[in-house]
């Protein structure tokens, strides 16, 4: 305890002016000394509950929260030693997003999947996660963890045990990354600082990477009992504790050392698992990660649709925006529609292929009827079509999802043509429609009246949605904006039109039945910029493509053409900035994230720069970077020496910055 109040007397009070020799700040000093080991302030754990077989009442306090929630007002180290089990039940976004995919693939195939029953061996995921294409994965998605993945090229479960461990803060700080990836390639020999270590650490090529394997090491070199070791894994993880670690392991170290080991190796290791010790991760822990990791990465390679809708209905959660999300989506294949009053629904739905798509057209007879044209409206199919095969018995002409015949205008559905971003591939893997839940402006009451009133029936006009859903004049215009009116009047600013007549607008300008000019409608650049402000995605191409040949001519590359450079060559690169990332182990460095139509860009900014350019780095959306290319034979990256805004007015984009 009383480090602390040294170390403020000897660096913090003169650069204060802070007395220590006045009594008043001597008396200061001993307040300090008091309040060292307390905690900082009062928090309730989301997810941890206590089990009891009698009433916790009458062993100790319980408080209502403003909330009405009850809580103890034990923090986990009093229930410990009150003998009081404590139980963690946490949500996660990543199983959240696993089974709404998993109910949406049963849905379509007839095949239920299972998160305990997913073959661990599929040669696609593993091909998929060895290249770095892991965006919206649970764990393996972030930049640090991509550029890991490049090199330590996961081929079997437990590798990805290993890789979910591996980018944390304690085994960078212990520096144990770069030696794990090393041996893991092959370009560096597997060393024990002592045999009796080769058991413990054979599976991660001679490096402590879990908790587990710190309490091994305490009990094979140290001679600690398993309470004794139990303590050590109780001091990590945790700040509060630190002096309670740095006993423990003193005494690791002499035992070490009176067992055997060479005092420089003993002292070596307990550096290593000081600096390892407040972020290491249980092994336990990161199997249950990394199951659910490879089954995000399982369904992104084989069900990439089904995906992509789970992810963007379970958001928020994860390392990219939905803006992303679709933008990846589209590169992998999928065809993304947006939001649509007549077909879509308030959650984002995966239409059925043209097979399924013909067989929910088709009725029996006139009891099926119905149900064929409310399953016809959600695989995209549309009501014309649905009542052509309900009425005749036959078959309904098969079409591709969301392209209705010309007599009932597209919902936000361009041509083929224009909705494929060059770069995408060539054969769809499925298509999904944007729901309502993403459009901007609509609070619960809109969300409830919309939701009620889809219920009772389909909607068939701009009117017919406003009149039955009660919509105000600004939300019938958020979903024009969305495009969600354009299968009843095709054109943003038409159906805006008709929707402020239906809200029964009475400004001066009020519209008119019927229009006494062109309406000029958008397209292209200012399309996209329209969807980015009503919904924060695009399914009609990324911003940066329509750059794309002023860019070229200025010789400012994009994420497609960097494998053209040299391990070393100066470069310029441009991009959307989707994230940030200031990470406290970097010693300053800043890490961006940019994106354009053809993948991404990792750009270094090194610490003496950032102070230079900290206002563009931080709050551009879009960048210009002149830098130095740096390769590790898939890894690239650009260490940016020179930093400018490109000028893009009118974008609503938000990076996930990360401090």
């Amino acid at each position: 305890p009383a480090e602390g109040a040294d170390e403020i007397e000897r660096e913090l009070a003169p650069k204060f002016g802070f007395d220590t020799t006045d009594p008043r700040g001597r008396s200061m000093l001993a307040a300090l000394r008091a309040l060292d080991d307390v905690p900082r302030l009062r928090s309730t754990h989301p997810g941890g509950f206590v089990l009891s077989s009698e009433p916790l009442g009458e062993w100790m306090p319980i408080e209502r929260t403003t909330m009405g929630r009850t809580i103890l007002q034990f923090d986990k180290d009093d229930l410990d030693a009150a003998g009081v089990p404590k139980f963690d039940f946490l949500g996660l976004g990543g199983l959240t997003a696993t089974h709404l995919a998993f109910k949406a693939i049963e849905k379509r195939t007839g095949e239920k999947l299972e998160l305990y029953r997913l073959p661990v061996d599929d040669a696609r995921t593993y091909e998929m996660i060895g290249r770095g294409d892991t965006v919206g994965t649970f764990q393996i998605e972030s930049r640090a963890q991509i550029q890991s993945i490049l090199q330590t090229r996961p081929d079997r479960l437990y590798d990805i045990v290993v890789q979910v461990a591996l980018i944390r803060p304690g085994p960078i700080q212990a520096r144990f990354v770069h030696p794990y990836t090393m041996r893991r390639r092959g370009l560096e020999p597997v060393v024990y600082d002592d045999p009796r270590l080769q058991p413990i650490l054979e599976r991660t090529y001679g490096i402590p990477v879990f908790q587990e394997q710190a309490m091994s090491i305490s009990m094979a070199l140290g001679g600690f009992s398993a309470a004794e070791a139990d303590e050590l894994r109780r001091a990590m993880g945790n700040q509060r504790k630190l002096s309670k670690l740095k006993k423990v392991l003193a005494e690791l170290e002499r035992r070490m050392i009176d067992n055997g080991l060479a005092p420089e190796k003993a002292s070596s290791i307990v550096e290593d698992l000081i600096s390892f010790a407040n972020y290491g991760f249980p092994e336990s822990h990161a199997w249950s990660f990394a199951l659910i990791a490879y089954a995000t990465a399982y369904l992104k390679a084989n069900h990439p649709a089904e995906f992509f809708m789970a992810m963007l209905n379970a958001w928020p959660m994860g390392f990219y925006s939905p803006a992303t999300l679709v933008h990846q989506a589209r590169r992998d294949g999928v065809r993304v529609l947006g939001p649509c009053m007549r077909d879509g629904g308030w959650d984002c739905e995966v239409l059925l292929d043209r097979e399924a798509a013909l067989r929910a057209g088709v009725a029996a007879d006139a009891r099926e009827a119905a149900d064929a044209r409310e399953a016809a409206l959600r695989a995209g199919v549309p009501m014309q079509a649905a009542r052509m095969g309900a009425s005749s018995n036959q078959p309904a002409e098969a079409r591709p999802p969301g392209e209705p015949p010309s007599a009932e205008p597209p919902c936000a559905d361009p041509p083929e043509s224009e909705a494929t971003p060059p770069c995408a591939a060539p054969q769809t893997r499925g298509t999904i429609r944007v729901g309502w839940r993403h459009i901007r402006g609509l609070g619960p009451r809109a969300e409830e009246a919309l939701q009620l009133a889809r219920e009772a029936g389909p909607f068939t006009s701009i009117e017919d949605v406003v009149k039955r859903a009660s919509l105000t004049r600004s939300e019938a215009l958020h979903l024009s904006r969305a495009g969600a009116f354009e299968a009843f009047q095709p054109g943003r600013r038409a159906s805006a039109w008709e929707a402020l007549r239906a809200a029964g607008d009475t400004l001066p300008l009020a519209p008119a039945h019927h229009l006494p000019f062109d309406v000029r409608e958008l397209e292209g650049e200012e399309l996209i910029f329209l969807d980015y402000l009503a919904t924060g995605i695009s399914p009609n191409g990324h911003p940066m493509e329509h750059l794309r040949a002023r860019l070229d001519a200025a010789g400012i590359l994009g994420a497609g053409r960097l494998e053209e450079l040299s391990n070393g060559e100066t470069c310029t690169v441009a991009g959307l900035v989707v994230a940030r990332q200031h990470p406290s182990t970097a010693k300053g460095t800043v890490f961006l994230l940019l994106e354009d139509e053809h993948g991404f860009i990792n750009v270094v900014v090194p610490a003496r720069l950032y102070k230079e350019h900290s206002e563009i780095v931080n709050s551009a959306t879009f960048i210009v970077i002149d830098g130095r290319f740096e390769r590790d034979e898939n890894v690239m990256n650009i260490v940016g020496f020179r930093f400018r805004e490109l000028p893009r007015k009118g974008l609503v984009a938000r990076s996930r910055d990360f401090h």
